[in-house]
């Protein structure tokens, strides 16, 4: 059995984006982050993903998918003893940016090799500029957990084709949109496509946008959730608005 490692940390975003500052008030930029809601086979903490920047629209949809489930709870049959299961049908949708211009900015010689040399594991921005970024999203999908074409897990790894295009897992995580006050969500991504927009002369992607399709389940149990800006646990059919979960251990984040 494989032994479980550290989940890889996304590297820092240069400082010159980060300490951008609102003009009125003088104060940064709250930036959202996603997290798991606990380890996953093979990895022995939580993996985060932070974001750049926020995405300018968040879409959230609520539906039932079929008419059967609606009758299904108005006219219930007697002789079924069964509990309904509703499908999961509430859904987020939004996109993410990320630049490492700055990163990537005098780190190549002219001959197109990178100055610091090439070195593993390959997440270093200043080399590989927004694959850093793209791998951050591969390892919180899990697909960084290798299969060979029958099916056979192999050890995580991020220095093979088979541990960048992994299949991806459903891990149940949390986002938190600037601060867990605020808009904030539980669920797992069902789907993410990246673009990038946008290169240096050595075909290092510098820009990228990522599009996140992220289904919304039932919080767990028993979770710290924010009532009136403190935090306190309670049973689920306690909760309250805003009555969203906070990741275990607290809240961390730039």
């Amino acid at each position: 059995m494989a032994k479980s490692r550290a989940a890889v940390t996304q590297p820092k975003f240069d400082s010159r984006i980060t300490d951008l500052k609102f003009l009125e008030s003088g104060g940064r930029l709250k930036r959202g982050y996603m997290i798991w809601e606990k380890p996953i086979t093979g990895y022995s903490d939580k993996a985060k993903f932070n974001f750049l920047y926020n995405p300018s629209t968040v879409e959230a949809t609520y539906y039932m998918s079929t008419p059967g489930v609606s009758a299904s709870l108005l006219f219930p049959n007697a002789n079924d003893t069964s509990d309904l299961r509703v499908p999961l049908n509430q859904t987020v949708e939004w996109s993410v940016l990320f630049d490492r211009t700055y990163e990537l900015w005098g780190s190549y010689k002219a001959d197109g090799q990178p100055r610091g040399g090439r070195k593993s594991p390959n997440n270093n921005p200043g080399q590989v500029g927004v694959l850093a970024d793209i791998y951050q999203m591969q390892q919180f999908t899990g697909m960084n957990v290798a299969y060979e074409g029958t099916g056979v897990r192999q050890a995580i790894s991020d220095t093979n084709l088979g541990g960048r295009q992994g299949i991806m897992q459903l891990i149940p995580s949390y986002v938190y949109f600037g601060d867990t006050l605020n808009l904030a969500y539980y669920g797992y991504i069902t789907e993410w496509d990246v673009t990038i927009t946008h290169w240096t002369q050595y075909m290092v992607p510098m820009r990228c946008v990522i599009d996140i399709d992220f289904t919304m389940l039932p919080p767990p149990k028993n979770t710290t959730t924010i009532t009136g800006g403190a935090a306190s646990t309670r049973s689920p059919t306690r909760v309250s608005p805003p009555g969203l979960p906070l990741p275990p251990g607290g809240v961390s984040g730039r």
